[in-house]
C-alpha cells in the first residue's frame, strides 16, 4: 500500500489497465506518453511488461513500449517484446527492421521491411531503408512491375483463342480470360511481354508446371514459344489475392500438399504468394507460375517483394524452406485480411517466417504441421 501512495496518479490508472473500469486504448497511449517524460517512465514500462505477461497488450501500445525499450538503449528487450507473432502492424515491423539492422541480421531486416512496402509503399523510411539495406547485402532489386501498356498477343491469327478480359498483370506477363475457339472451352492465357527475350523461361515454367501435372498444380494445355504464350486451365474463383478472407482452413492443408508435392520432385517454386495460388473453388487451391522454379541446391532467382525469405537474401542456394516461408507469408495476409486472431494459424504463420532451424524443412514437413 505504501508504494500505492508513491505511485502518481497516472501510474496507477495505467496500471488498472485491462481490469474493469481501467483505460481503454487512447487513455493508456495517452498516460504512458505522460510517464514517459517522467521519472517513473522505467516504472511504467516494467508495470506494462508485467500486465503484458498476463494478459497481451493491445499491439499499439505494446510498440510504445518497445519504443520506449529502444530510446533507453534495451534493444534486446524491445525486439523480445516485438517477436510476438501478433506484433505484426507497419510501426512493429519497422521498428523490428531496425533492431534487426542495427544487430547486423540486414536479410531478416529487409524481409521486413517489403512486408511493410507491400502494405504501403509510402511508408516513412520504408523505401529509404529497403534500398540501403539492399545495397549493404549486394541483393539486385527485384524486377519491376511491367509497363501498364497494354500486352498483346503477337501473330493474333496464329493464337486458337479469343481474349475476354485481363485478369492479372506481372513483371513476366499478362494473364488474359479467353476461350479456345476450336473447343469452346475457357482458358486462362499467359503472354509475355518479351517473347524474343523471355522464350527460355516461358518453355521452362511450360515444362515445370507439366512435369509436375496432378493436385494442387495448374494444368498446361498448350504453348507457344514463338509467340510468347502458355495455354492454363481457367481457375474460376481468380487468384487467391483476391479472397484472402476465405476460411484458411479450407485451403491451407491442399496448398501445403502442392507444395509438398513439388519439392518431393526435387523442384522449389521460388515465388509461393496469394497471386500465384489460384482457386478451382474454395477448397481447391492449383500453384501456378513455375518460371522462378530452380532445383533444389541451385542458385536461387529473384523473388517478390515481401514474399523471400531472410536466407534467401542472404543468397542461400534454392532451399525447400523458402517456399515454406512463401506459405507462412500468405497465412499471415490472410490473417491480416479477415481481421483474426486465430492462434492455431497465428502459430503456424510464425513458424514458417521465424528463425530457419525452427522452420518447416520442406513440404511434407508443413503438411504436418498444418495438420496439428
Amino acid at each position: 500500500m505504501a508504494d500505492d501512495g508513491a505511485r502518481s496518479p497516472e501510474l496507477r490508472r495505467l496500471g488498472e489497465l485491462g481490469s474493469p473500469g481501467g483505460p481503454a486504448l487512447d487513455e493508456a497511449l495517452r498516460l504512458f506518453s505522460i510517464l514517459r517524460t517522467r521519472p517513473e517512465e522505467g516504472r511504467a514500462i516494467a508495470q506494462l511488461i508485467a500486465l503484458d505477461a498476463a494478459a497481451p497488450l493491445p499491439e499499439p501500445l505494446l510498440v510504445a513500449v518497445a519504443s520506449a525499450l529502444v530510446d533507453r538503449g534495451e534493444d534486446a528487450a524491445a525486439g523480445g517484446l516485438l517477436a510476438s507473432a501478433r506484433a505484426d502492424s507497419s510501426p512493429a515491423l519497422m521498428l523490428r527492421a531496425e533492431l534487426l539492422a542495427r544487430a547486423g541480421d540486414l536479410p531478416a531486416a529487409v524481409a521486413l521491411v517489403e512486408r511493410v512496402l507491400l502494405r504501403d509503399i509510402d511508408f516513412p523510411g520504408a523505401r529509404e531503408r529497403h534500398t540501403r539495406w539492399r545495397d549493404a547485402l549486394g541483393v539486385a532489386e527485384p524486377p519491376r512491375r511491367a509497363d501498364a501498356g497494354a500486352t498483346l498477343v503477337t501473330s493474333a491469327p496464329e493464337a486458337p483463342f479469343r481474349l475476354l478480359r485481363e485478369v492479372a498483370r506481372g513483371g513476366a506477363g499478362v494473364v488474359y480470360e479467353a476461350e479456345d475457339r476450336d473447343l469452346g472451352r475457357r482458358v486462362a492465357l499467359k503472354v509475355y511481354h518479351r517473347a524474343d527475350r523471355d522464350r527460355a523461361q516461358l518453355l521452362h515454367e511450360a515444362r515445370v508446371a507439366a512435369s509436375l501435372a496432378g493436385p494442387g498444380v495448374v494444368r498446361i494445355f498448350d504453348v507457344d514459344p514463338a509467340h510468347g504464350w502458355l495455354a492454363m486451365e481457367w481457375a474460376p474463383l481468380g487468384a487467391l489475392r483476391a479472397r484472402l478472407g476465405e476460411p484458411i482452413e479450407h485451403w491451407a492443408a491442399p496448398l501445403a500438399a502442392a507444395v509438398a508435392r513439388v519439392h518431393a520432385a526435387g523442384w522449389v517454386h521460388h515465388d509461393v504468394k496469394p497471386a500465384n495460388v489460384l482457386l478451382r473453388s474454395g477448397r481447391e487451391p492449383l500453384l501456378t507460375d513455375f518460371g522462378t522454379a530452380r532445383r533444389a541446391g541451385e542458385p536461387s532467382p529473384p523473388g517478390s517483394l515481401g514474399y523471400v525469405s531472410p536466407e534467401r537474401l542472404a543468397g542461400r542456394a534454392s532451399d525447400p524452406r523458402d517456399d515454406v516461408y512463401g506459405f507462412g507469408r500468405i497465412v499471415q495476409d490472410a490473417l491480416d485480411a479477415s481481421r483474426s486472431s486465430d492462434p492455431r494459424w497465428r502459430a503456424l504463420a510464425a513458424m514458417c517466417t521465424g528463425p530457419d532451424e525452427a522452420r518447416p524443412r520442406d513440404g511434407a514437413a508443413l503438411v504436418d504441421a498444418v495438420r496439428r
